[in-house]
């Protein structure tokens, strides 16, 4: 008599259905991720809620990021790029001037979607003063190269541009933080104008 047949073995790495979603969208998985981590913060943050919240499996997510921390760095790299991509179209690209650009700039971050970045920067500050060595320098680093490279397409003075944008990055940061804890908008806009006027004079 013939035996039961044998059911086949389960893989291990067998993908349910919820993991077929972003299977083969890693952009788009990359991008839901960094919503939930500007809504939620990285405070308390766990991937399996993020996981949850996307809709698929705790190991699907696993696969693709490995650690929490390896979450929160392509979070942060999404963010720059995608700050680049959008800010720097080629609407905002006509202006005439570096302080148009600024105004421009400035503009667009004080938008309550885009403040949430920097609540997650505070974040990090916060964490990395704590922790030697902690990959956070890019939040400086990171940005300062798309600062030059933006004050370079004005032809700003090749021997100036590093501490410029140092200066200019230390400012957006300081009034963003001001501006999030006290709401005071019409102060931290004429502080704001006061640091184009200074730049665009120290040319």
């Amino acid at each position: 008599m013939r035996g039961p047949d044998k059911l086949p073995a389960v893989s291990e790495n067998k993908i349910d259905g919820r993991a077929l979603r972003f299977r083969h969208r890693r952009p788009e998985l990359l991008a839901a991720a960094t919503e939930y981590v500007l809504d939620h913060g990285i405070s308390d943050l766990s991937l399996r809620p993020v996981a949850q919240a996307l809709g698929i499996s705790h190991a699907t997510l696993i696969r693709h990021f490995a650690t929490k921390d390896a979450l929160v760095n392509e979070v942060l790299e999404h963010i720059r790029t995608d700050f680049e991509e959008r800010l720097l179209a080629a609407e905002i690209r006509r202006v005439e001037s570096p302080a148009a650009l600024l105004r421009a700039v400035w503009n667009h971050l004080c938008q309550p979607r885009e403040q949430r970045q920097f609540l997650i920067l505070f974040e990090l500050v916060a964490v990395a003063a704590r922790t030697p060595h902690h990959p956070a320098a890019r939040l400086v680093t990171d940005w300062l190269t798309v600062i030059e490279r933006e004050l370079a397409r004005y032809q700003w003075p090749p021997e100036n541009r590093s501490r410029t944008a140092t200066f200019l990055l230390a400012q957006i940061r300081g009034l963003q933080l001001d501006l999030i804890s006290t709401g005071d908008t019409a102060r931290v806009n004429e502080a704001f104008e006061s640091t184009v006027d200074f730049l665009t004079s120290a040319r």
